[in-house]
């Protein structure tokens, strides 16, 4: 069976959840799928440290802003979307799985096509995404489709709910983990709460730092560890007006400073008001780091009992979850050892598995 995924999401992201799950997926599938990647170019780390496998260029892009960047990076996309083109309609494959949902294949593709659904967050906060372009095609991608791939049940449900999608066209696939190298190091920042990712609207970034500056002013030695783009000019601003700005940083990091991050942590905190899985939560486990995380969305689907939940829309409430972890070792040790044992649930060969089975459906 032979899968063509196209270039939309490692041309899109440098980091992100959604193209570490397809490099995760495209690595560990069976030796009976056999892949092709329609992409020329691209400055996707998860591909870079894996270049071995994909055997793509990587064109590394400043994180800091800089003239000419949007002109730069419109014509590399505008290029690997030319090229993706060619590729559907000229090569010979059973399958198209495209990682995000521009339309730009329909009017080429002569096979059938499936797609992952990682979450409807653009429909559930319209609001945050001014009528974003994208969603008139997502949606008509997901009518489209074949057959869907929902990352969790709770994004199942939401697909059948804000689509009328018949069940029976989707499965179930969870996402797995990465089982770092342990390195013995020593941690050199000190006592720190660890944020992962972005942090804009439905993130609730702007929440949670309200809610844990009294705690960082009152522990000398506490600091929060942001992982991520450099903070937006109204991010330091409200950090600035919490007094906390001095004891926030803010790190662009790879796969292993991000997992030497959580290993180090006190806590890793996720207030996101909505998920379709969340891949941090896995990463902060096989870490043993304690998780913090709203008890919202998809998350006590993933996390089970192995996290202290909040409420994040209540600041309060976020900050009486954090301290209980920091403080109480004893509970702190017992959520990490649960954790541990929930990552039993999770593996990449398994979803690989699992997508291929989805794969052969498709296609019959």
């Amino acid at each position: 069976m032979q899968i063509l995924y196209d270039h939309q999401i490692f041309a899109r992201q440098k980091y992100g959840g959604i193209s570490k799950y397809f490099c995760e997926l495209i690595k560990n599938l069976p030796p009976d799928c056999r892949f092709e990647l329609s992409l020329l170019v691209s400055d996707n780390q998860y591909l870079k440290e894996a270049h071995s496998y994909f055997k793509k260029t990587n064109i590394p892009i400043p994180e800091k802003k800089f003239k000419g960047e949007g002109f730069l990076k419109r014509n590399l996309y505008n290029l690997n979307r030319r090229y993706s083109s060619h590729v559907i309609s000229h090569r010979n494959y059973d399958l198209l799985h495209p990682t995000y949902f521009d339309t730009y294949f329909l009017k080429d593709l002569r096979k059938p096509f499936i797609i992952t659904v990682h979450d409807l967050i653009e429909f559930k906060f319209k609001e945050q995404f001014n009528n974003n372009p994208l969603m008139p095609q997502m949606e008509m991608i997901i009518r489209t489709a074949n057959r869907i791939i929902a990352i969790s049940e709770h994004t199942k449900t939401d697909i059948i709910d804000l689509f009328s999608i018949d069940p029976g066209k989707i499965d179930v696939i969870y996402h797995g983990f990465n089982r770092p190298r342990q390195y013995q190091e020593p941690n050199r920042l000190g006592g720190y709460i660890l944020f992962v990712g972005k942090r804009g609207g439905y993130k609730n970034f702007s929440t949670f730092i309200k809610a844990i500056s009294p705690l960082l002013k009152k522990e000398n030695g506490l600091q929060l560890i942001c992982a991520g783009m450099p903070f937006s000019a109204q991010e330091i601003t409200e950090l600035t007006n919490l007094k906390i700005l001095e004891k926030t940083k803010v790190f662009g990091v790879n796969e292993k400073e991000l997992n030497k991050l959580y290993a180090n942590a006190l806590a890793f905190v996720y207030p996101s008001l909505y998920e379709g899985f969340g891949m941090p939560i896995l990463e902060a486990f096989v870490n043993e780091c304690p998780v913090c995380l709203s008890n919202s969305s998809s998350f006590p689907e993933v996390a089970g009992d192995a996290g202290m939940y909040f409420d994040p829309a209540r600041p309060e409430s976020i900050l009486n979850a954090v301290e209980k972890v920091i403080y109480d070792a004893d509970f702190s040790n017992e959520i990490v050892s649960k954790g541990i044992s929930r990552l039993k649930k999770f593996s990449w060969k398994y979803c690989s598995e699992q997508t291929c089975i989805s794969y052969e459906k498709t296609i019959s």
